[in-house]
C-alpha cells in the first residue's frame, strides 16, 4: 500500500481531529456544569460518543497499517452506534418524550450490534477506495447497522423539528439551532455511507460534521441552552484577558531582543499584570449583569410579591399565592407550604404546586421531626447542596439523614417562617426547572420573602381571627332575624292551609251536590272540578314548601342560589296571588305595562317571589296609610309596573302613590330592623334588608328607591337576563 495521502484524506482526517477535540471539549463542560441535569448527561453522552468516533476517523485514516485501520474502524462503527442511541436518549430527555419502550428496545439492540461490530459481520476488512489508501468493506449485516444508525439518528431529529413548530420564544430558538446543528452532523457523516456502495460520491460531507460543535456551542452563549452559558463567557473573558496580560509582553520581548531590552517587556508585564485581575473582575460582572438578567429579573419579582402579601387577608389565598409564586416565577419544579396545626401539634401541608403532573403523598411533620429539628439549628434554612456536603463527613450523621429524606421529597431547598420566635411555617421548594443550581441571591431573596411572608401571615391570621368572629354575630343576628320574622313566615304558611282548606271545602261540596243529586251533574264534570281543586292544593302545598325551604337556606352559611329562567308575568302572577291572600287587591289599581314578549331573567324564581311580595304588601300598606288619614278626598290608589331591556339587563319600574317616604328616613332603608311601620306586628325591619340581599348579592342585578313624602315611591330592579349560552347551559 501507498503512503501517498490525497487533499481529501488530509482535509478528511484534519476535520475528524478538529471534531474530535470540540465534542469532548463541550461535553465535559456540559457534564461538568450540571452533573444531576439528565439532559446535561444526555448531550455529555452523546459528544462523548462523536468525539470517540471521529478521534477513532483519525487513528483509522492516519495508521498504514490495514490490521489495525481495522480495528479502528469497527470500534469507530461501534461508537456510531451509541452516537445514534445516546443521541435518542438525549431528545428523550430534552423533549420529556413519553416513550419508555422505544428507549429500551434501543438500548437493547445497540448492545447487540455493539457486539456484531467487532466482528466481520459489520464490517470484514479495509481496502483502498478512490481517494482513500484505506476503506472499510461492509459485511453481509451492515444494512441492519444501517438501519439502525439512520432510525435513530433521523427519528430523533424529526421528534426536535415537530417539538420546534409548537414551541415559542426562547425555547423555540433553542430547539432550532439543535435542529440545524445536528442536522448538518447527521447529514455530513452519512456521505461516508456512499463508498459503502460504490457511488462515487466523496464523502466531503463529513469535513463539515464540527460545525455542528460551534453551532451548539452558539446556541449555548445566545439562548442558554444546557445552562453552561455563564461558565464559557468567564472562561473566555479569563483567557482574554491573560492571553493579553502574559502574551503581549512575550511578543514584545520577541521584537526587541538585544542587550538591556528585557526591561520594557518585563515592565510592561508588572503594569498588565498589575491591572489584570481588575480587568478581569469588571468584564465579568459586565457579562453577568447581561448573563444573569433574567435571574435579577425574578429576584425583583419575588421582591415585589414579598412586598404585596401584606393585602391578601385570607389565609388559604396567602399559602397558595407563596407556592404560585415560586414554581411560576423562579420556575421550580415544586413548591410545599406546612403550617403549624395547634390542635394536633404537627406541621399540615396547606399548599402545593407543582410544574408536572405528580401526585406524590407528602407527609405531615411534627414538632420533634427531623425536618424541624434540623431547621431549627441550621440558620433558618436547609440547603441541599451544603446538606450533601457535610454528609459527606462521618462526624455529621443527621445530614444524611436530611440528605434521604431531601431525596425522598424531591426537594433542594426548605426554609422556615417564625412568628414571635415559633416556627409557624414550612417552605419545602424542589429543584429548578432549568435544573440552574440556586445561587447566594436566590437564598438572600428567598430570606426577604419568609419574612415578609411571616408578617402576611400574622396579618392574614389577624383577619381570620377577626372573620370567625364576625361570622358567629351575623350568625346570632340572623338566627334573632328568623325569630321576628316567625309572625310573617306563620301567615304565610296559614295563608296556605287556608286556601287548601277552602279548596278542600270546594270539593266537598262539589262531590255532596254529586252524591244527593247524581243526575244533575256530569260525571266529567264532577271529575274535571276535583282535579282543578287537587292540583290548586299540591300548588299551595309546594309554595308552601318553598317558604320553609328559602326560610331554612336563608338561616344556612354555605346555600348557593339555584337559578333558571324566570318569567316576569309569571313571577308578578304567583307573587300577587300570594299578596293576594293577605290583602284584597281590589282596594288599589294595578297597571302593568309589560310586553308579552319580555325577556326572561336569570334569578331564583323563590326568591324573587319574596321580593315582589314585599314590594306589593308595602305599597298597599303605604297606600291605604295615605288613604285612611284623608290627605287627597280625590285620592285614588294606584300601582304600576313597566319594563325595558337595557343591554343584557331587564330593568324593572315599579310605582305607587302611597305616602311616601320621608327625606331623613331614606338612607336608613336598608339598615336591618328599620321600620316606618307603627308596630313590630306590622314589620320588623328586615324586608328591605333582605329584598337588597336577594337582589344584589343573590342575583347580581341592583335596586333603587326614590321617593316624596305624599307622592308614593319609585322602585327600580334590574337584573341580567338569560342569555342563549346561560339557557344551553340550563338545560343541558
Amino acid at each position: 500500500m501507498g503512503s501517498e495521502i490525497s487533499l481529501i484524506e488530509k482535509i478528511y482526517i484534519g476535520a475528524a481531529l478538529l471534531t474530535a477535540i470540540e465534542s469532548f471539549s463541550l461535553c465535559l463542560l456540559v457534564y461538568l456544569k450540571n452533573k444531576s441535569n439528565a439532559v446535561n448527561k444526555g448531550y455529555a453522552l452523546f459528544g462523548f460518543f462523536v468525539g470517540g468516533w471521529s478521534i477513532l476517523l483519525f487513528l483509522c485514516h492516519t495508521s498504514n497499517n490495514p490490521a489495525l485501520a481495522l480495528i479502528y474502524n469497527r470500534l469507530l462503527h461501534l461508537s456510531s452506534v451509541f452516537i445514534a442511541i445516546s443521541f435518542y436518549y438525549f431528545t428523550y430527555k430534552l423533549l420529556e418524550l413519553k416513550e419508555r419502550t422505544i428507549l429500551v428496545v434501543g438500548v437493547a439492540v445497540s448492545f447487540v450490534l455493539a457486539g456484531l461490530c467487532l466482528t466481520p459481520l459489520i464490517v470484514t476488512s479495509m481496502a483502498p477506495k478512490w481517494d482513500f489508501r484505506l476503506w472499510p468493506v461492509p459485511g453481509i449485516l451492515y444494512q441492519a447497522y444501517l438501519v439502525f444508525f439512520s432510525f435513530f439518528s433521523y427519528y430523533s431529529l424529526f421528534r426536535i423539528y415537530q417539538a420546534f413548530r409548537k414551541a415559542a420564544g426562547n425555547r423555540r430558538e433553542q430547539l432550532r439551532y439543535i435542529f440545524i446543528a445536528l442536522l448538518i452532523g447527521f447529514a455530513g457523516g452519512s456521505t461516508n455511507f456512499a463508498y459503502f456502495y460504490n457511488l462515487h460520491i466523496p464523502p466531503v460531507g463529513n469535513i463539515f460534521v464540527f460545525l455542528y460543535v460551534l453551532i451548539l456551542a452558539y446556541a449555548i452563549v445566545k439562548y442558554r441552552l444546557l445552562d453552561i452559558r455563564l461558565a464559557v463567557t468567564r472562561a473566555g473573558i479569563f483567557f482574554t484577558v491573560y492571553l493579553i496580560v502574559l502574551g503581549l509582553p512575550i511578543w514584545l520581548g520577541f521584537k526587541m531582543m538585544g542587550a538591556g531590552a528585557w526591561i520594557w517587556p518585563v515592565t510592561l508585564m508588572g503594569i498588565l499584570a498589575t491591572i489584570g485581575p481588575s480587568i478581569f473582575i469588571f468584564l465579568q460582572r459586565r457579562a453577568e449583569e447581561r448573563l444573569l438578567a433574567e435571574q435579577r429579573r425574578y429576584q425583583q419579582v419575588l421582591r415585589q410579591a414579598s412586598a404585596g402579601m401584606g393585602h391578601i387577608r385570607e389565609l388559604d389565598r396567602l399559602y397558595k399565592l407563596i407556592a404560585h409564586i415560586l414554581t411560576r416565577t423562579v420556575l421550580m419544579e415544586s413548591a410545599v407550604i406546612y403550617a403549624y396545626d395547634d390542635d394536633k401539634k404537627v406541621f399540615l401541608r396547606v399548599a402545593h404546586r407543582f410544574r408536572k403532573d405528580k401526585k406524590k403523598d407528602y407527609p405531615e411533620f411534627s414538632e420533634d421531626s427531623l425536618l424541624v429539628r434540623h431547621l431549627l439549628k441550621s440558620n433558618n434554612r436547609i440547603f441541599i447542596d451544603e446538606v450533601r456536603f457535610r454528609a459527606a463527613s462521618p462526624r455529621f450523621t443527621e445530614e444524611r439523614d436530611v440528605e434521604v429524606l431531601f431525596n425522598d421529597m424531591e426537594a433542594s431547598l426548605a426554609f422556615g417562617v417564625f412568628i414571635e420566635n415559633r416556627l409557624d411555617t414550612l417552605v419545602v421548594m424542589g429543584p429548578k426547572s432549568s435544573g440552574r443550581p440556586y445561587t447566594e441571591d436566590d437564598l438572600a431573596v428567598f430570606s426577604i420573602l419568609t419574612n415578609q411572608a411571616a408578617l402576611a401571615i400574622e396579618n392574614a391570621r389577624f383577619y381570620e381571627n377577626v372573620r370567625k368572629t364576625q361570622e358567629q354575630l351575623f350568625r346570632a343576628e340572623k338566627m334573632a332575624t328568623i325569630g321576628t320574622m316567625a309572625d310573617g313566615v306563620s301567615h304565610q304558611i296559614n295563608n296556605r292551609f287556608h286556601a287548601m282548606g277552602f279548596i278542600a271545602g270546594d270539593i266537598l261540596d262539589t262531590l255532596n251536590l254529586y252524591e244527593t243529586d247524581p243526575g244533575r251533574f256530569k260525571t266529567e264534570d264532577v271529575l274535571t272540578e276535583v282535579r282543578t281543586g287537587l292540583k290548586r292544593v299540591e300548588e299551595n302545598v309546594r309554595q308552601g314548601s318553598q317558604v320553609v325551604k328559602g326560610l331554612l337556606d336563608y338561616s344556612r352559611n354555605d346555600t348557593k342560589t339555584e337559578k333558571e329562567g324566570v318569567d316576569l308575568h309569571r313571577l308578578l302572577k304567583a307573587s300577587l296571588d300570594m299578596v293576594s291572600l293577605k290583602v284584597n287587591l281590589k282596594d288599589f289599581e294595578l297597571q302593568l305595562d309589560i310586553p308579552q314578549d319580555v325577556p326572561r331573567v336569570e334569578g331564583n324564581f323563590v326568591q324573587l317571589q319574596e321580593v315582589f311580595f314585599n314590594i306589593i304588601d308595602n305599597a298597599h300598606f303605604s297606600m291605604m296609610d295615605r288613604k285612611a288619614k284623608k290627605v287627597d278626598l280625590e285620592y285614588k290608589p294606584y300601582m304600576a309596573f313597566s319594563s325595558e331591556v337595557v343591554g343584557d339587563k331587564l330593568r324593572l319600574v315599579i310605582k305607587d302613590n302611597g305616602m311616601g317616604i320621608k327625606e331623613e328616613d331614606q338612607k336608613k332603608l336598608f339598615t336591618p330592623f328599620f321600620t316606618t311601620k307603627v308596630s313590630s306586628r306590622k314589620g320588623n325591619g328586615l324586608g328591605l334588608y333582605v329584598m337588597r340581599k336577594i337582589i344584589e348579592e343573590d342575583h347580581g342585578g341592583t335596586i333603587r328607591f326614590s321617593s316624596e313624602q305624599l307622592k308614593g315611591v319609585v322602585i327600580e330592579i334590574v337584573l341580567p337576563i338569560l342569555t342563549g349560552n346561560d339557557l344551553a347551559l340550563k338545560t343541558a
